[in-house]
């Protein structure tokens, strides 16, 4: 995951056969998930975690935590945040697991999602967001 990905948009632009091609997707069907429960295991493993560490800090329910790791439930955003927060994501990491859940990556120009991109940058708990966020008159992760 570490790879830029301008640096992966020069080496798809340089690759000149269909061999490379080949490579080049066989290379990032691994390195690169699509799903988020792939994505988040990733970042779990990256991160020498287990899904029961990232549950425990995200004060989300254990069974439904587990159901979004197996792919059978899909997260609304604050979840996948709390999800994020727990695992200590940076804020690109965060934002990439926004994208991949399409559920809109945080907004600066929005004050709820400023609070919350502080408190990735800040390395800050899921209660220490919630009391930020509440001392700012936002509605708490759910």
């Amino acid at each position: 995951m570490a790879e830029k990905t301008s640096d992966l948009m020069n080496k798809l632009i340089s690759t000149d056969s269909p061999e490379e091609l080949s490579q080049y997707l066989n290379e990032i069907r691994d390195k690169y998930p699509k799903d988020l429960s792939s994505y988040i295991k990733a970042i779990l493993a990256e991160k020498d975690m287990s899904i029961a560490d990232m549950q425990k800090k995200s004060c989300i329910d254990r069974t439904y935590i587990y159901q979004i790791m197996d792919g059978s439930k899909h997260p609304g955003r604050d979840k996948i945040i709390a999800m994020a927060i727990a695992c200590e994501m940076t804020l690109p990491e965060c934002q990439r697991a926004l994208e991949i859940a399409q559920e809109g990556i945080l907004y600066a120009k929005d004050r709820r999602d400023s609070l919350v991109i502080y408190a990735i940058n800040k390395k800050m708990s899921i209660m220490d967001l919630n009391s930020l966020l509440e001392e700012y008159k936002f509605q708490a992760l759910d």
